[in-house]
C-alpha cells in the first residue's frame, strides 16, 4: 500500500529546500566576457598580480597577466556585487590604506589627455583637469564621485586632485566600489592607475606601470561588460566555482 506523505510534512520539504537553496546558490554576476582578477598572497600582502581574462563559447581564456600593487596594508572587504562573508577577514573602511576585496564593474577611464587623444579608449573617459576633484569627506552629498571643485558650491572639506605634478593618474579606470549606493565611511576614490614602484602600496588602489596600464586601457571595452575580482589566493581558490570564474595556476 503506497503510504502518503502528511501535509504539515510537505510543508518540511518544501521551507528545507527553498532554505538551503537561498544558502547555497551564490548571488549570480552580471554577464560578463571580461574580466581582470586581481590576487595577492594574503590579505596584508601588498604585491600581487592581474590576470586579464576574455570568455569565448563559455570559457575564459587568459590574454595577458602582470604585476601589481594594492594598498599599503593589503585587502579588506569591500561594497562591490557580492556581499562577502569571510572569517576573520578585515573590512575596508575610509582611510585604512586598504584596498577592497571582492566583485567590483569598472566605471570611467581618465586621464591627463584631452578627449582628442583618447578615442582609442573604449569606456567613458573624463579628462583629470586641474579642478576635477574626487571627494573623500564622507559627511558630503558628493562622498565618492568626480566633481568639479567649486568652492563656493562645496560641501565637503577634504577631497583628492585627479591632476596630480606626478604622473599616477595620467591614465586610469574608476573602480565601482561602494558605488552606486553610496554609504558614508566605506571607503572612496579607489582606481586603477600608475604606481610609484613595485614595493610601494596605495592608498588602497591598484596599481601597476603606465605601459601595463596602457595594455589593459586599450583592451577594456564597456561593451563587454568588464568586471573585477580582487582577493587573496586562497579566498579566491575556495570561491572560483561557485561564480564560475578561471582556475589559475598561481
Amino acid at each position: 500500500m503506497k503510504r502518503l506523505l502528511s501535509p504539515f510534512f510537505k510543508i518540511f520539504l518544501i521551507v528545507y529546500f527553498l532554505t538551503n537553496t537561498a544558502l547555497t546558490k551564490p548571488m549570480p554576476l552580471p554577464p560578463a566576457k571580461q574580466l581582470m582578477l586581481v590576487v595577492t598572497d594574503g590579505w596584508n600582502n601588498l604585491k600581487g598580480t592581474i590576470y586579464c581574462f576574455e570568455k569565448h563559447q563559455d570559457k575564459w581564456i587568459l590574454k595577458f597577466s602582470n604585476s601589481v600593487v594594492v594598498g599599503s596594508k593589503g585587502m579588506g572587504i569591500g561594497d562591490g556585487l557580492v556581499s562577502l562573508s569571510i572569517s576573520n577577514a578585515p573590512v575596508k573602511k575610509e582611510g585604512d590604506m586598504k584596498a577592497p576585496a571582492g566583485f567590483f564593474t569598472i566605471g570611467t577611464a581618465f586621464g591627463y589627455a584631452d578627449y582628442k587623444d583618447a578615442k582609442w579608449i573604449k569606456n567613458p573617459y573624463v579628462k583629470a583637469t586641474d579642478t576635477l576633484i574626487c571627494v573623500d569627506d564622507m559627511h558630503s552629498a558628493h562622498y565618492n564621485t568626480l566633481v568639479n571643485n567649486d568652492p563656493a558650491k562645496s560641501d565637503w572639506n577634504s577631497f583628492e586632485h585627479m591632476h596630480l605634478k606626478k604622473e599616477y593618474y595620467k591614465w586610469g579606470l574608476f573602480i565601482n566600489h561602494n558605488s552606486p549606493n553610496v554609504k558614508p565611511g566605506v571607503g572612496s576614490c579607489i582606481f586603477m592607475h600608475i604606481w610609484e614602484n613595485d614595493h610601494e602600496g596605495t592608498a588602497g588602489c591598484t596599481a601597476m606601470t603606465e605601459a601595463n596600464l596602457l595594455r589593459i586601457l586599450h583592451w577594456i571595452n564597456a561593451g563587454d561588460s568588464p568586471l573585477l575580482v580582487q582577493l587573496p589566493k586562497k579566498e579566491y581558490v575556495k570561491i572560483r566555482k561557485e561564480f564560475d570564474l578561471p582556475e589559475v595556476a598561481f
